[in-house]
């Protein structure tokens, strides 16, 4: 055990956990609207699956993060979110209906929100305070290693994406993170506070800089995400269609530069602050949303999707370590549930509003309205948000990685 909180088999644990679940993302995020559009679905139709995965997710979460501090077990609520995502995968490519395909997404949502809100509590229960950033940063950047994996096979198999060919890869390396987690040590149970209740989880957003703080964070996932899930779509829509290995190599080139803004974010965080980061994050991303929609040539999206980098590697590691410094100890997995419960309803309000502004607007303009997202919450954070209040820990940076 280092001073860090954990060892060498957790640091792997947590790495490989990150990978295998963000390669499964890999597949999903770019091929299952295509997957949905080929099953004849509207834009609005596809935002509406979307949103219900999210809303699913956002409903169980705070329970669920609530009862694994209660109980103070994280592993459980790990495995079984991975898994039942492998699962649903595995019998995906049988759903023919529409519900079916909302069913099957709501539980996704359920199971992976869940599963990526514990492994958090994880973190947060195992990494030192002072290098919580960079801890989590370490672990967290194996995902986007996994995430590019992915990219560079459906390049080199460009047939993946057709006929849910992907489908049967995503469900295995979903059950797969749930298992690798099984190799991270259990948090001490002294902790353990029996007579948590739900409604105790309002205790930390009494506070008004950690609630203004997650109304940013959940402005920014409602500008980023959406963005994200739909440029796949946002990429065919050029005349001329660019070629189909158009959206794997931009995709592999927002996960490239996200490596080393996931690192360097992370020691940002920990050297200068929480807030520092997430300023020059919401500085940018209004900007960049904007220049989607204005941009004339799909080669110059290669270009915007570089600083995707800088505004997801933000979102990704900042807010995890703001948490886990607002948070008291006894909640820190419900703290990390109020978090992604934040980013799970984004999704749905973000989700549903694409696809409405796609449908009419077109898909290119909707960037525009996602940008107003970002820039109402600039203004929050910079008028509203302060450094939390850090442990004593904290306080000393130089302890060692």
């Amino acid at each position: 055990m280092t001073e860090t909180g954990y060892g060498r088999r957790d640091r792997i644990g947590l790495s490989l956990y990150y990978l295998f679940t963000f390669a499964s993302v890999g597949f999903g995020t770019p091929f299952l609207p295509l997957y949905w559009r080929s099953l004849g679905l509207s834009y609005l139709e596809i935002g509406i699956v979307v949103a219900v995965g999210s809303a699913a997710g956002t409903l169980v979460l705070i329970p669920a993060g609530v009862l694994s501090d209660r109980l103070h077990k994280r592993h459980p609520f790990v495995i079984g979110g991975s898994l039942l995502v492998g699962a649903c995968f595995t019998v995906y490519p049988h759903l023919t209906e529409y519900w079916q395909l909302l069913f099957a997404q709501a539980l996704i949502g359920m199971g992976g929100t869940v599963s990526i809100s514990a492994a958090s509590a994880l973190g947060a229960d195992l990494f030192h305070h002072s290098v919580a950033g960079r801890s989590f940063a370490g672990v967290r950047s194996w995902g986007t290693v996994g995430f590019l994996l992915t990219m560079a096979f459906a390049y080199l198999n460009p047939g993946i994406s057709e006929a849910g060919r992907f489908l049967p890869l995503t469900a295995a390396l979903g059950a797969t993170a749930g298992v690798v987690i099984l190799m991270v040590s259990r948090p001490n149970g002294d902790e353990a506070v029996r007579v948590i209740r739900l409604r105790d989880a309002g205790q930390i957003l009494r506070n008004r800089n950690t609630a203004a703080f997650v109304l940013v964070y959940l402005l920014g996932f409602m500008a980023l995400m959406p963005a994200t899930a739909n440029l796949s779509l946002y990429i065919q829509s050029f005349q001329p269609k660019p070629a189909p290995s158009m959206i794997p190599i931009a995709y592999a080139v927002s996960g490239a530069c996200e490596l080393p803004f996931l690192m360097g974010m992370g020691w940002a965080a920990d050297r200068f602050g929480r807030v520092l980061p997430m300023r020059v994050c919401f500085l940018v991303l209004p900007v960049r949303l904007v220049l989607y929609s204005l941009i004339p040539d799909p080669a110059l999206v290669l270009l915007l999707q570089a600083t995707h980098g800088l505004t997801f590697s933000v979102l990704a590691v900042v807010p995890f370590a703001f948490m886990a410094d607002a948070s008291p100890p006894q909640y820190r997995a419900t703290g990390q549930a109020i978090l992604n419960a934040a980013g799970g309803l984004a999704n749905t309000v973000g989700l549903l509003a694409a696809g409405r502004a796609a449908d009419v607007l077109g898909i290119r303009n909707l960037y525009s309205l996602l940008a107003g997202f970002a820039l109402i919450g600039a203004i929050i954070l910079f008028l509203f948000v302060k450094e939390p209040a850090r442990p004593p820990s904290a306080i000393d940076t130089n302890t060692a990685v």
